[in-house]
């Protein structure tokens, strides 16, 4: 997969959209606002669709975003325009693929600088099960995207986190897909985590032994939030 967008999907997605606009006669449609949802590898493409085209993106939801180096979650650069943009992150807490550590890093990286980011953690959850996250997603781009939140309102979360302690294979019958085993570590060796306690406060200075996890944009988010990240375990299998 090229995760490029100059290069690759990125390109051929805004080209599919002018030819459907053609075909339907409906030409909104190709200059229409997206939401960007990638999972693993286009975790990592939604990120750098941001920077490609920020005045076509509403709200960007990498989910358990990673990739091969040089084109993981790590590498990607945006400017203030493209950090700007709402970013939901989300990750497993034994995530063997992608893991905690890097995604972290990535939504640190702007979230200090003001960015209206939110990091979201599935405890015991490995590389997969992102819809089990849909009630919560949704509730957050009606914040961002339908009520037009902005951080001057809203709360901020924090979490307290602990190592990660699972390492199996849950529910799995042979041949087993590994990626979907739960681990202490992800590909590159960094640690996994899971979150231990939430907590929301009005401003964004992290109670001690506690780290920031982001813009919590409503109330109404911010409780979901918090009961979600602090669920003890996350089921590996999809909903209905």
């Amino acid at each position: 997969m090229n995760v490029d967008p100059s290069k690759g999907l990125g390109r051929a997605l805004f080209a599919a959209l002018t030819q459907l606009a053609q075909s339907s006669s409906h030409p909104e449609l190709a200059s229409a606002k997206l939401i960007l949802l990638g999972f693993s590898g286009t975790g990592s493409l939604v990120g750098r669709l941001a920077e490609f085209a920020p005045d076509r993106v509403l709200a960007v939801i990498p989910t358990d975003p990673g990739h091969f180096d040089p084109l993981g979650v790590d590498t990607i650069s945006l400017s203030p325009k493209a950090a700007a943009i709402p970013h939901l992150i989300l990750t497993g807490s034994a995530d063997a693929v992608s893991g905690t550590q890097r995604p972290y890093a990535y939504f640190r990286r702007y979230f200090d600088q003001n960015a209206p980011w939110t990091f979201v953690v599935q405890n015991r959850a490995p590389h997969c099960c992102i819809m089990n996250a849909k009630v919560l997603i949704l509730e957050w781009l009606d914040a961002v995207v339908v009520q037009k939140m902005t951080r001057i309102t809203g709360r901020y979360g924090f979490i307290e986190t602990r190592p990660s302690e699972a390492t199996d294979c849950p529910d799995q019958t042979p041949p087993v897909r590994s990626s979907w085993c739960r681990s202490t570590k992800d590909t590159w060796g960094g640690e996994n985590w899971s979150v231990n306690s939430a907590t929301v406060e009005r401003r964004p200075n992290p109670p001690r032994r506690m780290m920031p996890a982001g813009w919590l944009p409503t109330e109404r988010f911010a409780k979901r939030w918090v009961s979600f990240v602090t669920q003890p375990e996350h089921p590996v299998t999809l909903p209905p």
